[in-house]
């Protein structure tokens, strides 16, 4: 990417409008289980999102199930209405944030002290490049879903290592990922994997900004290709790829990564083509094993974990279904490797005998 065409996609996102409002907790009052009022105006969110809401609220899980199983749905709208007005989330805000063309609301997103702008978001990724040598390689955002946005730095010095012998990735690349409430740092590592040049990314979150002021802006300057923090994010990257590579993928595992795909807009369907998780479930069943989720935690897939995590990030970089600047690939990357570095439901042992 040129610079030209960094400023033209820079101001192309910064010229449209963004439906968010910021809001003080008490502001929002439940009317049902998905609808909710703030001020004059009413609206109906997802129950992710309703989750969201009861999460900033300080409902814990469970407790929403418990009042409506006692009381129905009047229950859960009494217990919403009761931490929403608490005297502890006096002064708490919100970012309310709608799809640009329904209009429904799609995120909601805690805020510490302040809502960080894309305008402060482009301003501080400028500054970082310009302190510590990257180039801006690609800019994704999301034009419906939510209103995130995020930037691919690439580091005018390149650093290479190894995941296996002939499997060699670019270690110092940085990403940005910028939502209402947060700035989110980390590394991408870019490996080649077809022999026509076609190369794969996956990105391992560093560090969060979730306020616009001067000192912490500061701190997140300083994550260089040098510092400390950067180097032990890719050897605890190594370490679980390395890992991965000799561990084989559980039934439940296979599961968790469909489930990421649904996250990313994926139907059920469409999932499974991708991750072969409703068929190999399926063999189990026909052979009589049970298929709860505790069984398939200790079923075996016919995959590595590492494999699992190619298919992945493969359909994250390759697809076409996406646009080039969609930020869901972005999201899926950065999901995979949380994946890949979670306890691994099957352990494998080294043995000498």
């Amino acid at each position: 990417m040129d610079t030209e065409n960094y400023y033209q996609i820079k101001h192309e996102i910064l010229d449209t409008p963004i439906c968010y409002r910021m809001v003080e907790a008490k502001e929002i009052v439940a009317l049902g289980e998905n609808h909710y009022s703030v001020g004059n105006a009413t609206f109906e969110v997802s129950s992710n999102v309703a989750k969201e809401i009861d999460r900033f609220a300080g409902i814990k899980r469970g407790q929403t199930q418990i009042a409506h199983d006692s009381y129905g749905e009047q229950g859960v709208t009494n217990l919403r209405n009761f931490f929403g007005q608490a005297e502890g989330k006096k002064g708490k805000h919100l970012v309310l944030a709608a799809n640009t063309q329904s209009k429904q609301i799609v995120e909601a997103i805690p805020i510490k002290d302040s809502m960080i702008t894309p305008d402060v978001f482009f301003g501080f990724a400028e500054m970082f490049m310009d302190k510590n040598q990257y180039l801006p390689e690609q800019v994704e955002y999301a034009t419906h879903e939510n209103n995130g946005i995020s930037i691919l730095l690439r580091p005018v010095k390149e650093q290479f290592m190894e995941y296996a012998p002939g499997d060699e990735f670019l270690s110092n690349g940085l990403y940005m990922k910028w939502n209402p409430g947060e700035i989110n740092m980390g590394n991408y590592y870019e490996r080649l994997v077809c022999l026509n040049g076609a190369t794969q990314m996956s990105y391992h979150s560093i560090t969060r900004a979730n306020s616009p002021d001067v000192a912490t802006m500061e701190r997140l300057l300083n994550v260089t290709s040098d510092s400390a923090l950067l180097k032990s994010n890719t050897e605890t990257m190594l370490l679980s790829a390395r890992t991965a590579m000799r561990t084989t993928a559980s039934v439940r595992e296979l599961g968790a990564a469909v489930q990421l795909l649904n996250k990313h807009g994926m139907s059920p369907e469409e999932a499974n083509v991708i991750i072969p998780y409703e068929q190999t479930k399926d063999k189990y069943a026909r052979a009589g094993y049970p298929t709860d989720s505790q069984h398939m935690a200790q079923a075996k897939s016919e995959s590595t974990v590492w494999e699992l995590f190619n298919m992945l990030t493969y359909f994250a970089t390759h697809n076409q279904l996406w646009r080039n600047q969609d930020i869901r690939r972005t999201s899926l990357m950065e999901s995979s490797v949380s994946l890949l570095m979670r306890e691994r439901d099957i352990k494998e042992y080294y043995n000498i005998f």
